[in-house]
């Protein structure tokens, strides 16, 4: 027997598929359109696997843009003059999620054709993503399959959030959900900030990790942010730093400690918690939005894969003869062509180093913790050479910097899991 799905969601699949049709009549490259459905949450890609990657993209790209051509013919003019009409009308209204797909449904009025045929391509299309996401994880080596999270309803946190989806900012992905420790006096706070490249990925937290942190008393909340294809850095950054200051403004009602707030989140997600931590103060007194006039200081961050600068010509002399500066997540963050990087006007290198978190280390800044599943010598975009440079700046300054390169740890010692890392951070051990 056929499974129809539910109107709702296969009127999301025709908006979504919309939008594609709307960049490529932008005159962007047909794989653009289709970027994301070529990744994995939360693993960047080495210069050889990008390679077969394309490849990927040149065999599957023509199936998704028929199916997203054959989305694109079902609704009548007038059918998307409604459905125009009705999302606008939801946004402005402040509806989300279920709310704002029942509003645009009823303007709709689609035919039980109509739904049928959106049923069948709904399955054509789920199953060539099944295929597309099977060779991708075929292309993974032994580390990076440990570092992929598990996809679906088995990859997600055993025990819902506290407060889902909650807006801590003006734009659709400024979104965080909440798990509130159970505690008579205010918690401390663990805040996951997830990968992707900058440009994939959506709110998630390991749920072991999660686990951990309820049973110490610790608070978790994973946010998200604008991607690169929405908005160049440093977007993704400021998005992270206002998801800080809500918090803190949401302290009293949370039954949260504002003074302890760590971070934690691998590749991108990284980068963005070692940025806050070294990051001067954005709070700022005087804004009419008492957000903004909250802290976006850390008390710790224990980070996965990160990098430390995204200055491409930082990440050149890091990997000297190598490519690894020329990743196209870079290209996208900062919106350059690679070929160009040494003619570039000065407003984009003050855009790189005001994005790398190295730039802005000083002495009264919190520990960090850099955790890489590759050896020193990897020439990889999630390279411990990363660490290992974070690591030789904080040394003179005192601060505590622990990198561990596989098996290695960077000046000996022994390993910390991230959870005795922040507890102790936090004082409480």
């Amino acid at each position: 027997m056929r499974r129809v799905i539910p109107l709702s969601v296969a009127l999301t699949l025709v908006i979504t598929c919309t939008a594609f049709s709307q960049e490529t009549r932008a005159q962007q490259r047909p794989q653009a359109a289709f970027e994301q459905v070529f990744t994995l949450r939360g693993i960047e890609f080495t210069v050889d696997q990008q390679a077969q990657v394309k490849e990927l993209q040149a065999k599957y790209t023509p199936q998704l843009a028929e199916i997203s051509k054959k989305h694109g013919s079902i609704l009548t003019d007038e059918q998307r003059q409604a459905q125009r009409e009705a999302i606008r009308a939801a946004r402005e209204a402040g509806k989300q999620g279920r709310e704002a797909r029942e509003a645009v449904d009823a303007a709709v009025k689609l035919t039980g054709e109509q739904k049928e045929t959106l049923a069948k391509l709904q399955k054509e299309r789920a199953d060539l993503f099944a295929e597309i996401q099977k060779e991708l994880r075929s292309l993974l080596t032994d580390e990076q399959r440990k570092q992929l999270r598990p996809q679906g309803r088995s990859g997600g946190p055993a025990q819902p959030p506290t407060h889902r989806d909650v807006k801590y900012g003006p734009y659709d992905r400024n979104v965080m959900d909440v798990w509130l420790a159970e505690s008579d006096k205010p918690t401390p706070v663990l805040v996951s900030i997830h990968g992707g490249g900058f440009r994939g990925g959506n709110k998630s937290v390991s749920g072991s990790l999660l686990r951990e942190c309820l049973e110490s008393g610790i608070s978790v909340v994973a946010i998200t942010y604008r991607l690169s294809n929405e908005a160049i850095a440093p977007a993704q950054f400021h998005d992270s730093a206002r998801a800080i200051q809500f918090i803190r403004s949401k302290a009293k009602e949370w039954n949260l400690d504002p003074t302890r707030i760590a971070a934690t989140g691998g590749s991108a997600g990284a980068g963005i918690s070692l940025w806050l931590g070294f990051h001067e103060d954005l709070a700022d007194p005087d804004n009419e939005d008492p957000v903004l006039r909250e802290s976006t200081r850390l008390t710790c961050m224990s980070v996965y894969g990160g990098q430390t600068s995204y200055d491409p010509r930082f990440i050149r002399d890091l990997f000297p003869g190598a490519k690894v500066h020329r990743h196209s997540a870079l290209a996208q963050l900062f919106d350059i062509d690679m070929d160009d990087l040494d003619q570039l006007p000065k407003e984009k290198y003050k855009l790189f180093e005001e994005c790398s978190p190295i730039t802005h280390l000083t002495k009264d800044d919190p520990p960090a913790q850099l955790i890489y599943g590759m050896n020193m010598d990897a020439a990889d975009i999630h390279s411990p050479r990363f660490g290992k440079a974070l690591k030789e700046k904080m040394a003179p300054l005192g601060i505590r910097c622990e990198v561990y390169a596989g098996a290695e740890v960077l000046g000996g010692g022994e390993k910390v899991s991230t959870i005795d890392f922040v507890k102790e951070a936090f004082g409480m051990k």
